[in-house]
């Protein structure tokens, strides 16, 4: 697999492991099960938040080529093979929704037709916010304590699985797991914040227009 970008482990500069360590686990570990614990608009604050501090991060180091938060070069190669297994992951859905809860197929635009219009739009804002955060920052950050990019997949994906506790959905965390690898290994693979945040922009669609948003949204709380 071809690294585009030289991670962290590259730079003499990095600092050492212990402390980068006890970073990752605070930010990824412990502050997503506070916020689970916390009120639901929490989540979406901190959601949002936590994108915003991760390119402002990543944008005050000058070790990090900040054009790749935004850049397009490349876009449609990086989509090509993301598009038939978008088609794939959609019809495994869908069956999984339709022999669990045929009620709620394409519940959400039959009964809230402009609400979903709306979460269709402006998904792609949480997607951006949250690959940022998992991907780019996480890559350029922590990538030196993984030793090989498999390892730095699957930590990415298993974060990002594990930050979904926020919603209190133990099958939320599984699919975000395996989502979370998904992309990771996408950026890995492209370097291209826009290319992995559009496949976790189209995935989010796709979950909430067959049935399934009400896994990834919660107003319930583990305490009370």
């Amino acid at each position: 697999m071809s690294e585009p970008v030289a991670v962290a482990a590259d730079r003499p500069s990095v600092p050492g492991k212990s402390l980068r360590t006890i970073e990752l686990v605070a930010l990824f570990g412990l502050l997503p099960g506070l916020l689970a614990l916390g009120p639901r608009w929490a989540v979406s604050v901190g959601i949002l938040a936590s994108g915003v501090i991760a390119v402002l991060v990543l944008a005050f180091d000058p070790s990090y080529p900040r054009s790749e938060l935004v850049h397009v070069r490349g876009l449609s190669k990086g989509l090509r093979p993301v598009l038939p297994r978008a088609l794939v992951i959609a019809a495994g859905l869908f069956a999984m929704t339709a022999f669990t809860a045929p009620a709620a197929l394409f519940g959400f635009p039959r009964h809230r037709p402009v609400v979903w219009a709306i979460v269709m739009v402006l998904y792609p804002l949480s997607a951006y916010a949250q690959e940022v955060a998992f991907r780019p920052f996480f890559f350029h950050r922590y990538g030196h304590l993984f030793s090989t990019p498999w390892r730095r997949i699957l930590a990415s994906g298993l974060a990002f699985g594990w930050a979904h506790i926020v919603v209190n959905n133990v099958l939320a965390m599984a699919l975000a797991s395996v989502g979370g690898i998904l992309f990771a290994s996408t950026y890995e693979r492209t370097r291209s914040t826009m290319t992995v945040s559009l496949e976790h922009a189209l995935y989010g669609d796709i979950a909430f227009t067959i049935g399934l948003g009400g896994v990834f949204y919660s107003t319930a709380r583990w305490l009370g």
